[in-house]
């Protein structure tokens, strides 16, 4: 008489592949990774944005006059909210 639980029975025919999968262990790793890059383009895109801040900060007032904007219009350029 064969006693093979029914979990050993998943993991037997496939191997470790089937073992992470049934686990959800696949998933889980697909997910770490998914954060993972959300967090490295969220990143990217503050660097970006703080380098756009710095570059506008050098302005003089006249010279951001001259492009339209005054000083306190800054921060809503930078977060992509200002609007004309």
């Amino acid at each position: 008489m064969n006693t093979i639980s029914n979990t050993e029975q998943k993991l037997a025919p496939g191997g470790i592949k089937d073992a992470f999968d049934f686990l959800g262990l696949t998933a889980f790793v697909r997910g770490v990774f998914s954060l993972r890059q959300v967090i490295a383009d969220h990143r990217a895109e503050r660097a970006e944005r703080m380098q756009m801040a710095r570059e506008l900060a050098t302005y003089s007032d006249a010279e951001l006059g001259e492009l339209g904007f005054s000083r306190a219009d800054l921060p809503a350029i930078v977060n992509g909210s200002y609007r004309r």
